[in-house]
Order: C-alpha cells, then sequence, then structure tokens
C-alpha cells in the first residue's frame, strides 16, 4: 500500500565534489536504478551545490514514482540509497515534482468491499511504479499484497483493466519509430486516401502502393503524443493486416475491399 508521512523529507545542501559524481554512488533503493546516468550532465558545474533530499521515510513505491516523473521530465538527478541528488540548477523543477507526488491523492482498500486481485508476474519495478501511479491520478484505491499483486476494487476492476492495457500498449512502443503530432497527422492523410482509392477498387496501382507504403511506416510507428496506446496499437494491426492481405497470394477482391474499408473508415474518425 502507497502510504508514507510524506512531510517527513529534509534538503540540505553540499558543495559540488568535481571529482566525484553523484551517479557513481551505489543506490541500494530500487527507485534510482536508471537515474545515475542523468546526474553526468550536471558535474562539470564545480562552482554549484548539490542538494541532498532525505526520502529514507518515504514508502519504496513513492520513490518509484518520484523517478519515473524524474527521467520523464529529463531532471538529471541521482541516488544515494534513499537519498536523492539533484544540482542547484533543477531545484525548482525537483521540488515541483515533490509535491505532485506528495499530493497524489492515497485511497485505502475498504476491506467491507469485494476485492480482486491481478497478476504481476513479469512485471518490472518500473512498470509497476508506473501502474500504481496511473491509479492513484484517477483515483483508484490500491495496493500490493505479499505476493506482489495488485489489489483493487471489484468494482473498479474494468477501469484497472483498461490502465494495465495501456501500459502495456505503451510498453510494446519501444524502439518504434517516433513521429511528432504534424508527421503523424500527415501519415494518417497519406494512408487514409490511399484506402479511400483501394475501397473503390482493389486494382487501383496508386491505392496499392499507398496502402503498402504508409500502412507499413504506420504499423512500425509509436504512439504520438495525444493519441490513446490501445487505440493506436489497433490502428497499426490493421494497417499490418492489410498491407499483409495485399501481399498474400491468393487473397480476394472482396477481403482487401474488406479490410480497406475498415481502416478508411477508422481514419476518416481519427482526422
Amino acid at each position: 500500500m502507497l502510504a508514507v508521512a510524506f512531510r517527513n523529507r529534509r534538503k540540505d545542501r553540499t558543495e559540488a565534489d568535481p571529482g566525484a559524481s553523484p551517479g557513481d554512488d551505489n543506490a541500494d533503493d530500487h527507485a534510482g536504478d536508471d537515474a545515475g546516468d542523468d546526474a553526468e550532465e550536471l558535474t562539470d558545474d564545480a562552482d554549484g551545490e548539490w542538494l541532498a533530499y532525505e526520502l529514507h521515510e518515504w514508502a519504496a513505491e513513492s520513490r518509484a514514482m518520484l523517478a519515473q516523473l524524474l527521467l520523464a521530465d529529463g531532471v538529471a538527478h541521482s541516488w544515494q540509497g534513499t537519498t536523492l541528488l539533484a544540482h542547484e540548477s533543477v531545484e525548482k523543477e525537483v521540488d515541483e515534482l515533490l509535491e505532485e507526488v506528495e499530493q497524489a491523492e492515497v485511497r485505502e482498500l475498504d476491506p467491507d468491499e469485494a476485492q480482486v486481485a491481478f497478476e504481476m508476474e513479469g512485471w518490472g519495478g518500473e512498470l509497476q511504479a508506473l501502474l500504481a501511479e496511473r491509479l492513484g491520478a484517477v483515483g483508484v484505491p490500491h495496493e500490493f499484497d505479499a505476493e506482489g499483486d495488485l489489489v483493487c476494487h471489484e468494482a473498479d476492476e474494468e477501469q484497472v483493466e483498461l490502465v494495465i492495457e495501456e501500459l502495456l500498449a505503451r510498453a510494446a512502443d519501444e524502439g518504434l519509430e517516433e513521429l511528432d503530432g504534424l508527421a503523424a497527422n500527415d501519415l494518417l492523410s497519406a494512408l487514409f486516401g490511399a484506402t479511400d482509392r483501394l475501397r473503390r477498387d482493389v486494382h487501383d496501382s496508386k491505392g496499392v502502393l499507398g496502402v503498402l507504403e504508409h500502412g507499413r511506416r504506420l504499423a512500425g510507428t509509436a504512439t504520438p503524443f495525444g493519441f490513446s496506446a490501445t487505440n493506436w496499437t489497433s490502428l497499426r494491426d490493421g494497417a499490418s493486416d492489410l498491407c499483409d492481405l495485399l501481399e498474400e497470394e491468393g487473397s480476394t477482391d472482396a477481403e482487401v475491399t474488406d479490410l480497406a474499408v475498415r481502416l478508411r473508415d477508422t481514419l476518416q474518425r481519427i482526422i
């Protein structure tokens, strides 16, 4: 359960040691496993000060949430055990993220309500921390039991499933091409035009080539900002299926037309 006396944290100032980067210290708390390298960007500022945030009284889930927020915002930092180290040049950003974690609403499970458990086997610490953050943001009471499984009220089961699906879809984006909003819209528009031609004539050469070009690219792109990861994954799958059908020997005109129409209609709703 995410429970901690949030106000029990102390911030100390210390002179920066140009000969020793905070990122070189061994962190014994999992929240900072991937954060050490970020501090290297600021270690050249020998005249500045490092801030030490004592977070030993925070719950591990709270420190993990903070670590994820720091990484997501690109704030250079390091961990020494349960102590967060950050350069004074990013003090404002760190303080704002600390407040964000502190203000996260923590709602306990009601023992009188029916509960359901989700197995977390295969989930890494970072992904679990992000899951706890998302559930807290939408006000879903939850906790992790002794086996590490996620427990929530049965009434919230559907909402938790949606959050989990979204997180897993986001995780599947790793390594895919990233597009900004304008490039993503251009790609969707181009694919819409190709599918529109194809639905009218499955032998339209511009339609076929357009679907293969833009559909294959869409199938290899990460979810752009502003899109649901689950919806984008469905769109990627639809584009990939249509491309496979076009390249498959023995596919019928009716099959191609059906997929082209469905993908075209989906794209029309988006753009």
